[in-house]
């Protein structure tokens, strides 16, 4: 039986939404009060015809995915079903996916590897910053970095604007070394292409690259094979000018590091923000995929009729 999600996940979509915000679904996506409720309905009966799959089926949750795909409910079922694939397919990643059990001090505290800006773009775009060259493989097992980068993304994507207006990325290469690549490999790089373009209802609005050694040109010619032409097109390379990145994103948005004026990241308040949603992640690792108990159960079925 398809369960229900807890009550205990937060409202977010659910919430009184702003004019503006109702202005911008509409324009951005298409949404208005009927397409949702008409849209939701098709989605619940199409999740209602994969019966291995325990999804939740409140509102909330399907509204994300809808808005991921521009209400198209095949593409967002299709989604839907990836998204609980994977996390069966990478254990690794997502068993105690839980913001208590990712490394805070090395990956946010000392390193600053993943954030969600403050304040979004002159677009109303989240900015997520990842900084791939300062992440150091002697002391974070780039497990555990994906483990944190999806704990933000999760997060992220629980803001109504997130999901409305998307997101862009900086991706910071400042740093990167040839000693990198033993661990940035295809498998890897394709691995996290993979969650994001097709896993997550996550719109990319552009993936800004800065502070791009010469060396970053081998791992992008391996990202270029994975990555979907529409999104390919969005990749700007900025280098060290970072009067480029301005006209992209206004300076009162950017950190100082990047010619901005943003006051400094608050950590500290990131870090209770992303522990107060434990019990989301508790409560989404509820659901998915029952392959392997029933193929566990069909295998013992086997060995008592031999």
């Amino acid at each position: 039986r398809l369960g229900k999600r807890p009550s205990s996940l937060p409202n977010f979509i659910m919430d009184r939404m702003s004019s503006d915000l109702k202005l911008a679904a509409q324009r951005e996506l298409g949404e208005t009060l009927q397409v949702k409720r008409n849209a939701v309905e098709q989605l619940r009966k199409r999740l209602a015809e994969e019966p291995e799959l325990q999804c939740p089926l409140d509102e909330e949750f399907l509204v994300k995915f809808l808005r991921g795909r521009k209400y198209r409910v095949e593409e967002a079922f299709e989604n839907i079903r990836k998204y609980f694939r994977v996390r069966m397919d990478h254990a690794d990643i997502f068993d105690n996916l839980l913001p208590s059990r990712i490394m805070f001090d090395t990956i946010f505290h000392q390193k600053k590897l993943v954030t969600i800006l403050k304040k979004p773009d002159s677009l109303g775009r989240r900015i997520l910053l990842v900084k791939f060259g300062a992440w150091d493989p002697q002391v974070c097992p780039l497990n555990e970095y994906f483990r944190a980068g999806i704990v933000v993304l999760e997060c992220g994507l629980l803001n109504q604007m997130a999901q409305i207006a998307g997101v862009v990325g900086v991706a910071d290469l400042d740093g990167l070394k040839m000693s990198h690549l033993l661990y940035y490999t295809p498998s890897e790089i394709k691995k996290i292409i993979k969650l994001i373009q097709e896993c997550y209802p996550l719109r990319i609005k552009g993936i800004y690259v800065v502070n791009n050694p010469a060396l970053f040109e081998l791992l992008f010619t391996v990202a270029k094979l994975f990555l979907k032409p529409k999104l390919l097109k969005r990749v700007r390379f900025i280098g060290r000018d970072y009067e480029k990145l301005h006209e992209l994103i206004p300076r009162d948005r950017l950190p100082e590091e990047y010619g901005g004026t943003l006051e400094p990241f608050d950590y500290e308040d990131y870090e209770r923000s992303l522990r107060s949603q434990e019990n989301y992640f508790v409560d989404i690792a509820r659901y998915g995929y029952r392959e392997r108990h029933s193929q566990n159960e069909s295998s013992d079925s086997e060995r008592r009729d031999r």
